[in-house]
């Protein structure tokens, strides 16, 4: 690992090596104490397996494999390799051995479909990892001459899209009907909230080109976690997340979980009169049992937890959520992020209360394999640390087009018209960036 001299921006990197035959991964939040990683080749890959998870060398061949539930095994083979490879070297967070990816929102279920290039669970070692953190970029070969990947030249751009159709995978009124049948079942006691997702297929008059896209969701939502992991396939899933689902820091962890939003106002005062509508019964009902559960969650695992039982207004370009921090002192030894990270998915926020119940409801009811919409993305490092998002705010891209992933948590009485149109402004995220 070392340091490098200026400070390259990493979506270019990422562009430059993918044009030219590379695999690429990218986790990029440009805030002053953020960790961000660009991923450049493959060193290993940690995949799902059936009954377990497998650790795979560069061409493929199976190295190691762990039994049991995907997630949980997946942690246990990296703390292996992690120990093999020396991977808890002194340095910053987010250099050294690291992995970037992440996992579907059923990973114990393959994605099927669309998602043919994504596993239910990937994440890779790159051949070279390009970090930076506080100001400071380092360079994590894991293979010899990997630094020669930060000399490709950039390449030429097709004409990006300046045009969309879009297309709901469902028509509206269907999933206004589902919506409706979510809330009489809900009332009837079956579950307490559920997540109902839509998806849009969005066919552009030009290229949709991942790096592009990323770009403008980096300017577009700046506070968020800009990612974008390449399928197998040459499809790319890309997206700005808001949402933190768990950051490890030593023995130190914190969550945001969010759930209750409205768009941003036209002014100032707008925007207060609808953040303050977001305090109200209505939505606090539907955020309480997300933080709340988290909670329950980290304690199994720690020490202490300060949950600070209210939640805070954040604003994003386009919308606001209800959001509440959650930190965490870890027992020793410290569960590792990756590990975290499945004793926390799915959240209420994106699955709903109770889980069992609520996933019974979105097989019947949603129509569509979420893949990795709603699963998480983000890196770990061979310390056990690392930062995972809930992968929100997303979409599938190929060469020409995209598809879409919004959704909303449900509750009794809740309205399907509004639920409809609070998916409609989720999706603006994606549909501005795919343009040029």
């Amino acid at each position: 690992m070392r340091e490098l001299a200026g400070s390259p921006d990493l979506i270019e990197l990422v562009a430059a090596a993918r044009d030219a035959g590379h695999e690429v991964m990218l986790v990029e939040r440009p805030m002053p104490d953020a960790v961000s990683v660009a991923a450049l080749g493959r060193a290993y890959d940690l995949v799902s397996a059936p009954e377990g998870a497998a650790l795979l060398g560069a061409a493929g061949e199976q190295l190691d494999f762990e039994p049991g539930p995907v997630v949980a095994a997946a942690a246990t083979l990296w703390a292996r390799l992690a120990a093999r490879e020396g991977g808890a070297e002194h340095g910053p967070t987010g250099t050294g051995l690291v992995a970037l990816g992440g996992f579907a929102f059923r990973p114990q279920r393959e994605p099927a479909g669309p998602w043919a290039g994504f596993p239910a669970l990937l994440l890779r070692v790159p051949a070279l990892a390009v970090t930076r953190v506080r100001g400071r970029t380092y360079a994590s070969p894991a293979v010899a001459d990997a630094e020669e990947l930060l000399e490709i030249p950039a390449s030429f751009r097709a004409p990006g899209a300046r045009k969309l159709e879009i297309t709901p995978a469902r028509p509206a009124a269907d999933w206004e009907a589902a919506v409706a049948e979510a809330g009489r079942r809900l009332a009837a006691g079956e579950a307490e909230k559920v997540v109902l997702a839509r998806e849009v297929v969005a066919h552009a008059d030009g290229a949709v080109a991942a790096a592009a896209v990323a770009r403008a969701l980096r300017a577009a939502y700046p506070a968020c976690f800009t990612y974008l992991v390449t399928g197998g396939d040459g499809t790319a899933f890309i997206g700005a997340s808001p949402e933190l689902l768990v950051k490890r820091a030593g023995t130190l962890v914190t969550a945001q979980p969010m759930a209750g939003s409205v768009v941003r106002g036209a002014d100032e005062a707008e925007d207060d009169r609808l953040a303050a509508s977001l305090l109200g019964e209505r939505f606090l009902a539907e955020h309480r049992v997300v933080p709340a559960w988290v909670a329950q969650r980290l304690a199994a695992v720690s020490t202490s937890v300060e949950d600070p039982g209210k939640p805070e207004v954040v604003r994003f370009t386009n919308i606001q959520h209800l959001a509440t921090t959650i930190r965490a002192r870890l027992v020793e030894p410290a569960p590792s992020a990756l590990a975290l990270a499945g004793l926390l998915h799915p959240t209420p926020a994106v699955g709903g209360v109770p889980l069992d119940a609520a996933l019974r409801l979105i097989d019947e009811l949603e129509g569509f394999d979420r893949g990795w919409y709603a699963g998480a993305v983000g890196w770990i490092d061979g310390r056990g640390d690392g930062e995972l998002a809930v992968a929100l705010r997303c979409g599938l891209l190929w060469e020409d087009g995209a598809r879409l992933f919004a959704g909303n948590g449900i509750i009794a009485g809740a309205h399907p018209a509004e639920e409809l149109e609070e998916t409609e402004v989720k999706f603006r995220a994606l549909l501005d960036a795919l343009v040029a």
